[in-house]
């Protein structure tokens, strides 16, 4: 069983502070209301990164209550800790697109062939209803098959690297259901790797279990923070694939701040989801995730907005050395 996941720890309510370095009011647009307190399910407690629980980041104003967003569902925590700095139906099950390629990372560094070796695309990894990156035949080593994946979000990777295991499909897709319950995130379904089918479902709190469990693998923590991908096929032939994620030219990959990891994912059906995990020059991590936003740009505008509003409005306790 993974050790040291993200916990469930805590029933707040959120409150916003003016700070000397981020005016949210200006960059954000106007705080919550006073809100009533968020019931969080203490059942679904699971193991932190010591015997004690860590301290908890404490509100520094009580009358208020976050920031608006247009996302569904929202969760945002504190990595150390598991402590709950704002929810929104954290625990409504929704379709989660290409978040799923986080279980599926997981998933390939479990089997026995890992990112060993190379691997040629067949038709068998194309979807027809959407684009591609890559061709047909081409031959790359998996470990940038990889980096594709998750860097870009590129479905046919995530299916080619599944088909090329050295399990079955179908295996593979057992293996990242059974994956999810070993680590207590139960609300996780998994139809297929790569996220198209809006049957693979999860819920905000753990999908933000999962994304600090894959950062815990160097080879996903290597590349999930990375704007591009250089690959280079056997025959020579050059590819540049982009991050889907926006925010790595933001405010919040520069100083103080540092995006850590992040994963993108869209479908009609899932509206648009996102899930960051961002350091400040303290060494606090911060996990926010969204499922359901309402456009493209907006889960960025959102994000933005709860991650800086938690940084600013938290208050960290000092850790004393036992």
């Amino acid at each position: 069983m993974l050790q040291n996941l993200l916990g469930l720890m805590a029933v707040m309510s959120f409150a916003p502070s003016p700070s000397p370095k981020l005016d949210l009011s200006r960059m954000y647009g106007q705080p919550l209301p006073v809100q009533t307190t968020v019931a969080v399910d203490r059942s679904r407690l699971v193991e932190v990164r010591k015997p004690d629980i860590l301290p908890t980041p404490k509100k520094k104003n009580a009358n208020s209550a976050g920031i608006a967003t247009t996302a569904k569902s929202v969760f945002v925590a504190d990595v150390a800790s598991g402590g709950v700095l704002y929810a929104k139906n954290p625990h409504d099950v929704r379709s989660i697109a290409s978040l799923t390629k986080l279980m599926t990372s997981l998933v390939l560094m479990d089997t026995e062939k890992k990112l060993d070796g190379d691997l040629t695309f067949l038709p068998e990894d194309f979807d027809r209803e959407g684009g591609s990156e890559f061709n047909i035949g081409d031959t790359l080593p998996r470990k940038d098959v990889f980096k594709a994946m998750l860097v870009g979000s590129v479905n046919e990777a995530a299916k080619a690297l599944a088909r090329t295991s050295g399990i079955m499909m179908d295996e593979f897709v057992a293996n990242m259901n059974q994956k999810a319950r070993d680590s207590h995130l139960d609300s996780l379904r998994f139809l297929e790797p790569t996220g198209l089918r809006s049957g693979n479902k999860g819920s905000a709190a753990d999908i933000a279990a999962l994304i600090t469990i894959a950062l815990r693998v160097p080879e996903v923590r290597e590349v999930l923070n990375q704007p591009q991908a250089d690959i280079t096929t056997q025959a020579g032939k050059d590819y540049k694939v982009d991050t889907t994620n926006l925010l790595i030219s933001s405010f919040l990959n520069k100083n103080p701040y540092k995006i850590i990891g992040a994963k993108t994912g869209s479908l009609p059906e899932a509206g648009y989801c996102m899930a960051q995990v961002t350091r400040n020059t303290e060494g606090h991590e911060v996990v926010a995730v969204l499922l359901g936003s309402d456009n493209h740009f907006s889960r960025y505008s959102d994000i933005k907005k709860l991650t800086g509003w938690a940084f600013d409005s938290f208050d960290w306790p000092t850790q004393e050395s036992p």
